[in-house]
C-alpha cells in the first residue's frame, strides 16, 4: 500500500527515524529502506511510503518536493567571494564528486543489471563460492585457465575494494570532512602550514633562549675577573654576538607567539559552516553507492557462478568425480553446497557453516 507521509525525525548517526503519515499513524524506519538518490533523509520533509502490514518497506520524495529540498541545500561550485581569501575554493558537492570519482570509474555508467533478477547474494555467497572453485581447480587445474572467469574474479575484486572504501574511510564522518573538505582548500592548507611552523619553532626557540641565558651569565662574570684589555675586548664581542642571537630568539619567539594567537582558526570555521552539510550529503552517496555497488556485486557473482559450472559441466575429471560421489541434481553451486551439507555433522555446525544453510535456502528460493 503508498501513501505519503511527513519525517518527524531523523538521525545520521545512527540511521533511524520516525514518520507521520497522513493517516496519523506514526512509523519508526530506517535508512536501509530509503530508495531515492537524489535526497536523502531528514526531518521535516514529505514522503512517499510503500507500506506491507504496518512494516515500511519502501521510502522515497516524491519528485514535485524534490527541487525544493535540492534548492534549499544548494551550494554554489566556487564560493570564494572577493576580499574574502578564508572561503574555501571547493564547494562540498565539489569534493564529494571528486572524492567518489574512483567509484564512478570502478561502476562506469550504471548498467541495467543492477535491477535484473539475476541476482546471488555477493557477500552471502563469496566465501562457498571461492571454495567450490578452488575445490573444482584441484579436480581440474585447466579450469583456471579460461580468461573469462580470471577477469570476472577481477572485475569483482575491483568492486569489493570500492564497496569496502566507502565503509572504511568514511565511516567516521569528522575524519571524512578532514580528508575530503578540508585538506582540498588552500586556505586551510596555508592556515595548517602557518600552525605547524609556529608549533614547532616556539618550543626551538625556548630552547635555544634557555641555553643562551646562563651563556651570557657566565660571560658576564668572567668578564669582570678579566683585566687582560685584549682578552676583555675580545670576550666582550662575543657577548655581543651572543646577546644579539638571544635578542633575535625571543623577538622571533614573540612574533611567533603573536601570530599564533592572531591566527584564523579555518577549521573551526569550516566545521561550523559547511560539517552538517557535508555530513548529510556523504550520507546520501554512501547509500547511493553502496546499494549500486551492492547490486552490481550480485549480479557480477551470479554470472561468476554461471561461468565457473558451465566450464566445470565440460570437464571429464570433475564429471568422473560428481559421478564417483554419487552427487545428482545438476551441476551447479546450489548441488555442490548440498552435497557438502551432507557431509558436516548437524551437532557440531561452526558459525560460518551455520551461514551456509542461509545460502541453501537464498539459493532455493
Amino acid at each position: 500500500m503508498k501513501t505519503k507521509g511527513r519525517i518527524l525525525f531523523y538521525n545520521l548517526q545512527t540511521g533511524n527515524g520516525k514518520l507521520i503519515l497522513d493517516t496519523k499513524e506514526k512509523l519508526d524506519f530506517s535508512v536501509d529502506v530509503w530508495d531515492d538518490f537524489e535526497v536523502g533523509p531528514e526531518a521535516n520533509i514529505l514522503v512517499e511510503c510503500d507500506i506491507d502490514n504496518r512494516i515500511i518497506k519502501s521510502i522515497i520524495v516524491p519528485s514535485e518536493n524534490q527541487h525544493i529540498i535540492q534548492n534549499k541545500h544548494q551550494v554554489q561550485g566556487d564560493i570564494v567571494s572577493l576580499g574574502d581569501e578564508k572561503a574555501p575554493k571547493y564547494s562540498v558537492t565539489q569534493t564529494l564528486q571528486s572524492y567518489f570519482s574512483h567509484i564512478e570509474d570502478v561502476i562506469g555508467e550504471p548498467p541495467e543489471i543492477i535491477n535484473t533478477k539475476a541476482q546471488l547474494d555477493y557477500f552471502l555467497s563469496k566465501r562457498f563460492l571461492l571454495t567450490a572453485y578452488n575445490n573444482l581447480r584441484s579436480l581440474d587445474p585447466s579450469l583456471h585457465e579460461h580468461r573469462e572467469i580470471k577477469e570476472k574474479f577481477t572485475t569483482i575484486e575491483g568492486l569489493e575494494k570500492a564497496y569496502k572504501s566507502l565503509n572504511e574511510k568514511v565511516d567516521i564522518p569528522e575524519l571524512a570532512f578532514e580528508m575530503i573538505f578540508l585538506r582540498v582548500q588552500p586556505a586551510y592548507i596555508q592556515y595548517q602550514k602557518q600552525k605547524e611552523k609556529c608549533l614547532n619553532g616556539i618550543p626551538v626557540l625556548t630552547k635555544l633562549i634557555n641555553s643562551l641565558e646562563p651563556e651570557i651569565k657566565r660571560g658576564e662574570e668572567n668578564l669582570k675577573s678579566i683585566s687582560n684589555k685584549k682578552v676583555q675586548t675580545e670576550l666582550k664581542e662575543k657577548l655581543k654576538k651572543i646577546r644579539g642571537r638571544y635578542v633575535d630568539a625571543i623577538h622571533e619567539r614573540a612574533c611567533l607567539s603573536e601570530e599564533l594567537s592572531e591566527m584564523v582558526d579555518v577549521k573551526a570555521i569550516y566545521t561550523e559552516k559547511y560539517f552538517r552539510e557535508f555530513e548529510r550529503e556523504l550520507s546520501i552517496l554512501q547509500v547511493k553507492y553502496k546499494d549500486m555497488i551492492s547490486r552490481i556485486l550480485n549480479y557480477k557473482a551470479y554470472d561468476l557462478d554461471v561461468s565457473i559450472w558451465k566450464n566445470a559441466s565440460n570437464s571429464r575429471l570433475i564429471q568422473e568425480f560428481f559421478r564417483d560421489a554419487g552427487i545428482k541434481g545438476g551441476y551447479s553451486t546450489k548441488t555442490f553446497l548440498r552435497y557438502y551439507l551432507d557431509t558436516l555433522d548437524k551437532e557440531k555446525l561452526k558459525d560460518e557453516q551455520e551461514e551456509l544453510f542461509k545460502l541453501l535456502k537464498h539459493l532455493e528460493r
